[in-house]
């Protein structure tokens, strides 16, 4: 029982002795500018006694002074003060605790400000009023829609399969009829990548129907990407077309059709032209959304000649699709707090 009694007796004279030394927190002297504000913060823990007191050097009053909990309600506020003795403040829930001052006066204030506290307990002697800023992140995320090709491949269309032109010689168009200059229009899809065309030229009617049937342009063009997955295959991989006599081709566009069938100076693409041929494969790396055509001359003046074109165009497929995307959106805030 004795040992009980010592006990509380020692606990009581710790707490009485904690209540009577208060430990200072702040004592200091700031200047405040005319029409401006001050700030302090510091943090105090639940039950603290804090003492507060201030006074101006020249006796001016200050419009406003308040404390306020952080986050939180007004715990004190006076107005035109001139001076604070020993205002006490019992703290009721630990936190931070904002002090503000308010000078309206064009003339600047000379400030004393000072801040006791008494804990409430003896373990709380040592609490850390020291306030801390730090930033907190947040991150939210909206959804968007993305369109992508979800799978691709290389394909073969067909534009023109063996088109059969009979073209007169020069001389026999002028006195016999006929033409000697014909053109084959054509349009490219969409995609294009590169398109090819083959010509055979010979004076024998009879070798039209042999001649078409070796000849397959998609045919030969699909088998040479499946083989090499690429592009990147040679025109000479392609067979050769079979052929006996010569014709030119040239390219032209809507304009220059005219004028080459009217025998007119026309102007021609050397890209996918040939002159004086008797067969050929021809590949074409540009494309043209807009029409355009294949103008074959009988160079010959005296013979006519049967001319067979293919024209096929490789075209990149795509799948599209549709996928969700996240996108983070990251904020960011100050923040109060104590270390305690």
């Amino acid at each position: 029982m004795k040992q009980i009694y010592l006990l509380l007796l020692l606990t009581f004279s710790i707490q009485l002795k904690a209540e009577t030394n208060p430990i200072n927190v702040v004592d200091l002297n700031f200047r405040m500018t005319a029409m401006s504000t001050y700030q302090m913060m510091y943090g105090f823990a639940e039950g603290d006694k804090i003492i507060i007191s201030y006074s101006e050097e020249r006796g001016k009053k200050l419009k406003n002074f308040e404390v306020l909990e952080y986050r939180a309600s007004k715990v004190y506020s006076e107005f035109n003060i001139i001076k604070i003795e020993e205002k006490e403040i019992t703290i009721k829930q630990t936190g931070i605790y904002i002090f503000n001052f308010e000078n309206s006066s064009l003339a600047r204030r000379i400030c004393k400000f000072k801040i006791d506290r008494i804990p409430a307990t003896e373990g709380l002697i040592s609490f850390n009023t020291t306030v801390k800023e730090r930033t907190l992140t947040d991150t939210t995320y909206t959804t968007r829609q993305e369109r992508f090709v979800k799978s691709e491949a290389y394909k073969v269309k067909d534009i023109h399969t063996n088109q059969h032109f009979y073209v007169n010689s020069g001389s026999n168009a002028m006195f016999k009829g006929g033409k000697s200059r014909v053109v084959l229009p054509f349009n490219l899809p969409i995609n294009t990548l590169k398109w090819y065309y083959t010509v055979s030229s010979f004076r024998d009617n009879t070798k039209v129907e042999s001649t078409s049937s070796q000849i397959n342009l998609v045919a030969d063009l699909s088998k040479l990407i499946d083989e090499t997955g690429t592009l990147g295959f040679a025109i000479e991989q392609l067979g050769n077309p079979p052929g006996a006599n010569y014709c030119d081709v040239y390219l032209l566009d809507h304009t220059n059709n005219s004028i080459f069938l009217n025998k007119g100076a026309f102007r021609h693409f050397p890209i996918g032209t040939r002159e004086n041929i008797i067969a050929a494969n021809v590949e074409v790396g540009s494309s043209w959304s807009e029409q355009m055509y294949l103008g074959i001359k009988n160079p010959d003046s005296t013979h006519g000649i049967n001319v067979l074109i293919s024209i096929a165009a490789i075209v990149l497929e795509q799948e599209i699709d549709f996928r969700e995307i996240k996108e983070p959106h990251i904020t960011s805030t100050k923040e109060l707090y104590l270390e305690n």
